[in-house]
């Protein structure tokens, strides 16, 4: 693993390169490959703000490669009979890299769902707490939080935040 230090626009653009593609994996539904861009002992998390601000709750937090692949089994399941597409956007992203090197990045995310009639709307929106580690493949989440803007979770969360 490289421990380069990297001025903070080019960190930045590194990151946003990696939410890129994790935007990507899961529009083009392939959350087989969702798995991929985390450590084997990542961690991934969804909560709403006043859970996550006031108690400290998750809705459900995902840890490990066995718990992350059966996340991407149920999305899979999800999918084939729920055939929407998703389009998540991600913006405001800011990273900076800690003194045992991880990159913590946060950033703000909208995702809009289109249904089987062809219409897009709006489906849910939050932010992402990560930290990040450079791998030789990459960057990896070691952790993938998201707190939704919401006090209750969207009805179809079969997709990937």
């Amino acid at each position: 693993m490289s421990t380069m230090v990297m001025n903070p626009a080019g960190l930045r653009s590194e990151v946003e390169d990696h939410y890129a593609t994790y935007a990507l994996t899961m529009d083009d539904k392939r959350p087989n490959a969702w798995v991929d861009l985390f450590l084997a002992a990542g961690v991934y998390a969804v909560g709403t703000h006043n859970n996550v601000s006031t108690t400290g709750m998750w809705w459900y937090t995902d840890r490990g490669l066995g718990a992350l692949k059966e996340r991407a089994a149920y999305t899979n399941g999800y999918l084939r009979h729920n055939p929407t597409r998703t389009l998540h956007t991600i913006t405001n992203v800011r990273a900076r890299e800690t003194d045992d090197g991880l990159i913590k990045s946060e950033a703000y995310v909208v995702l809009y769902v289109t249904d089987r009639v062809e219409v897009s709307r709006f489906h849910v929106c939050g932010r992402y707490d990560d930290l990040l580690t450079r791998t030789d493949h990459g960057l990896r989440f070691a952790e993938h939080r998201v707190v939704l803007d919401a006090e209750t979770l969207p009805g179809n969360m079969g997709v990937l935040l």
